[in-house]
């Protein structure tokens, strides 16, 4: 039991949704309490700052949550935003970061 509590310490807020998704889904309250919790706080450090690509970043790191918990078609959503919003940007590095991580989440859809 010591040992269960240690590691529930050293996860991430990120490791941790990640594993609830897996384990209960989107809709087991706990999972979702916690998925608006850490929304919530990314959304109010893009709030609190003033760069433009910090809106991108939110999206790509909860595309990847999302992709790594399972929720591929979520994941690719989200990706979705951030190229229209790298696209109308005109930030063209950006747009195609993005596109070869929707191309490799496709990739994973396939096998």
């Amino acid at each position: 039991m010591e040992e269960i509590k240690s590691f529930e310490k050293q996860e991430s807020a990120e490791q941790r949704l990640i594993r609830l998704l897996k384990e209960k889904g989107t809709e087991d309250p706990e999972t979702r309490e916690l998925l608006d919790a850490w929304t919530r706080e990314q959304e109010e450090r893009i709030e609190e700052g003033n760069d433009p690509a910090a809106k991108i970043e939110f999206n790509f790191k909860r595309a990847r949550l999302y992709f790594d918990a399972g929720y591929v078609e979520e994941a690719l959503e989200n990706l979705e935003a951030d190229r229209m919003e790298a696209w109308n940007e005109n930030r063209e590095e950006l747009y195609e970061a993005i596109m070869a991580e929707m191309d490799m989440m496709e990739r994973g859809l396939e096998k």
